[in-house]
């Protein structure tokens, strides 16, 4: 296992007696019943549908693909291995409050320490189906570059949002929303860690807490971003969007018409959903592979085997959705994951309670925008600039929904460079 020192709290950083170590580590006869699941599902035979003769998943996820993802969870995925990636970062948690009321859940995170006196601190929120999983890659890339944690610039802390993998769900009293888990972030950096003017980065479920956070919290002092869906402004022109623009509209359409439906499922009936995604592995599984298969740019994974169509996958993206889907199976928090979708989507032709344009973050706070040509919602920069002080632009030629994962040397390039347009304006 490689070492969990690098990063461990020093003289710049003193943790308070609320703050525990942590190590990962699921019982093992809990993997094992998993493997028996696994062993035990059936997969059922072939159809229109999810073998289409085009090859597309324009109506589902393919069955020859889930037989291959559920041979390789079988035979060769270690969960051990991911387990083993999990604690070579320093691992915490910490009872958090969320509400003024003093009410508290256990909240699991990430947290890497500079010993640099001017470090910045930067939190990471990921989204859904996503996990702290998410940022290894970069956390991994980073460590390579600063081996010193002296020369670190940055203190970087990626919680489990509250619902999610290791951290505590939200109390059953009440409906929780993003402004309550933007509570719990500001609580644990603050309030906990002691980390203030931080700047938050967040893709997707992230982004849109990342905009309550700048819009709310006065020691939240930048944003970046890499998903930030707001309608246009009002008389916006569209004869001036470039071609780029255009096809990540289109891109929308095709989300909003033919990839959402899950969402207006986890939005209405997520009592029903997560029952149902809670009883088998290998359902999870299908749910949460086309999400990934579909939201992911296949510029970043090389296509590199053939499935007996002769079509062609990424073995290494495979093993990423099967780590992400083990970790919510393993913790057993898919049905507590859902509650977002009920302030994303409208229901029954009402406006969504919330949305990124209810949450504008203007100055003196700043926001960056890292815009990825294969995202669900590829937004215009007119159209951010209309609800951010905007100081940070780049547009990236590669890179999808899970862009931290997929392009995670661009993440941590385009996260120096806003940091370095922060300390200079």
């Amino acid at each position: 296992m490689l070492s969990s020192t690098w990063g461990s709290p020093s003289g710049t950083v003193q943790l308070p007696k609320e703050v525990a170590p942590y190590t990962v580590n699921i019982d093992q006869g809990q993997l094992d019943r998993t493997q028996t699941l696994l062993k035990l599902s059936p997969i059922p035979g072939e159809c229109y549908e999810n073998s289409l003769p085009d090859g597309s998943r324009k109506l589902g996820l393919r069955r020859e693909w889930l037989v291959e993802a559920k041979r390789v969870w079988e035979e060769e995925f270690s969960w051990r291995a991911v387990e083993s990636q999990i604690n070579s970062f320093p691992n915490f948690t910490a009872s958090v409050p969320v509400n003024e009321q003093g009410e508290q859940i256990n909240v699991q995170f990430l947290g890497i320490f500079s010993q640099n006196p001017n470090a910045v601190p930067v939190v990471f929120l990921h989204g859904w189906p996503g996990s702290i999983l998410e940022f290894l890659p970069l956390f991994s890339l980073l460590r390579e570059k600063y081996p010193d944690p002296a020369r670190l610039p940055f203190h970087l802390i990626a919680p489990s949002l509250p619902g999610f993998g290791f951290s505590d769900q939200f109390p059953n009293d009440r409906n929780y929303g993003m402004e309550d888990v933007a509570f719990v972030v500001d609580s644990l950096m603050v309030g906990t860690l002691g980390l203030k003017n931080y700047v938050v980065q967040g893709g997707d479920i992230g982004s849109r807490i990342a905009r309550v956070l700048g819009n709310r919290c006065e020691q939240c002092s930048a944003v970046l971003v890499n998903y930030s869906p707001v309608p246009p402004p009002e008389s916006f022109d569209f004869t001036t969007l470039s071609e780029k623009d255009k096809r990540g509209l289109e891109r929308g359409d095709w989300f909003r018409n033919d990839g959402s439906a899950y969402a207006m499922m986890a939005a209405s009936r997520p009592g029903t959903l997560g029952l149902a995604l809670s009883a088998s592995p290998l359902a999870l599984l299908a749910w949460i592979g086309e999400k990934y298969l579909d939201w992911t740019d296949p510029l970043s994974f090389t296509q590199d085997q053939t499935l007996p169509s002769g079509a062609r996958y990424s073995r290494k993206l495979m093993n990423e959705i099967i780590a992400s889907v083990a970790l919510y199976w393993l913790t057993g928090k898919i049905h507590t994951s859902f509650y977002s979708y009920r302030e994303a989507f409208a229901l029954n032709g009402r406006a969504p309670p919330s949305s990124n344009a209810q949450f504008p973050v203007m100055a003196p706070k700043k926001v960056g925008m890292m815009w990825f040509p294969y995202e669900v919602i590829p937004t215009p920069r007119a159209w951010i600039e209309k609800y951010s002080n905007l100081v940070f632009w780049r547009e990236e030629e590669v890179g999808g929904h899970f862009a931290q994962l997929e392009q995670p040397e661009v993440l941590a390039k385009g996260l120096e460079d806003f940091i370095k347009v922060l300390q200079e304006k």
